[in-house]
């Protein structure tokens, strides 16, 4: 495959719409690095529910320009923000006039960030240190400017049935894990779910929040539906076996953390499954969420500080 990732890598699948069967689609960005991120949509009789937009606008218009075909008939009513990430919501402006559903946590979440920072960050990278300047070397790809940034305009705790075109969705709360308000999104009559950053593929996760515990749960209930597809946040579309790999990698992690060891040593005593994903540096933060236990979101300062802790623990290799 000669397509490079928006990060200039080899791309290992294919990039664009992913037509999953029974008007379920998945919108695909390889390799599911910084900002690849994935999008999914549910086409019902009349109207469709898009799950997720981009990390900004140009690419956000891209995706719905590749659904005009599928929603022609069918027009985007409703958007769901599976998690407050930037990636997941930066394109939430382009969907004039749909109703936008989050839980309350991400709701406020998504306000909590602001485009300018990381355009100044992008500009910036060559005057800061080395951790930050490999961070701040993976924005280049995106442009950030005329981001307007758009909050969720309904919300919900616990469990929400949607009825898309005579199809009924369920959006099912599973934060805080990733998140403070992570959600995933479940088609039953074509047993798929859309799973946010809840589900990683090929691609090491990465915990801003907690508890690991949450995290844990959410992949237990994902389990529980028994889906034929599961769509991550990031990487190539999976199915149960890719779920129940994600558990393992946190079976291994959160022991080693809770016994003391730093999270270079559990970089190098990373098991070949997981030693494959790309990112394996992301253990440092969420080593350092785990070992902090449940909480809110980090200071930028510490959010800054752990980015940077992550890109050393790279270039140490």
């Amino acid at each position: 495959m000669s397509e490079l990732s928006l990060l200039g890598q080899p791309a290992r699948f294919q990039a664009g719409l992913s037509d999953l069967g029974d008007g379920l689609y998945a919108w695909l960005q390889p390799n599911g690095g910084l900002g690849e991120s994935n999008a999914g949509l549910v086409v019902g009789e009349g109207e469709s529910l898009l799950v997720d937009t981009l990390w900004d606008l140009r690419l956000t218009q891209r995706m719905l320009d590749a659904m005009a075909a599928p929603t022609a008939a069918a027009p985007i009513r409703r958007l769901v923000n599976t998690h407050g990430d930037p990636d997941h919501c930066w394109g939430n402006q382009l969907l004039s006039g749909a109703e936008i559903i989050s839980t309350p946590a991400t709701a406020e979440d998504v306000s909590g960030d602001d485009p300018r920072r990381l355009r100044l960050l992008a500009l910036v990278g060559r005057l800061l240190p080395a951790g930050l300047a490999a961070f701040s070397r993976l924005l280049r790809p995106y442009d950030f400017s005329g981001i307007h940034v758009t909050p969720p305009t309904k919300t919900f705790q616990g469990l929400l049935e949607v009825d898309v075109g005579k199809r009924r969705i369920e959006l099912i709360e599973v934060g805080p894990a990733h998140t403070p308000g992570d959600l995933i999104v479940y088609v039953p009559d074509a047993g798929v779910v859309f799973a946010g950053d809840l589900m990683f593929v090929g691609v090491t996760p990465i915990m801003w929040v907690g508890p690991v515990e949450n995290w844990l749960a959410g992949l237990d209930r994902m389990i529980e539906l028994a889906p034929r597809i599961v769509v991550p946040g990031h990487g190539p579309v999976t199915d149960l076996a890719g779920v129940r790999a994600m558990r393992r990698y946190w079976e291994f992690v959160v022991p080693a953390v809770r016994e003391g060891r730093s999270a270079a040593e559990i970089l190098r005593s990373l098991p070949a499954e997981f030693a494959a994903w790309d990112n394996p540096e992301r253990i440092a933060v969420s080593a350092a969420i785990i070992e902090r236990g449940a909480g809110p979101r980090v200071s930028e300062r510490v959010r800054m500080r752990l980015l940077s802790q992550m890109g050393e623990l790279a270039r140490a290799g």
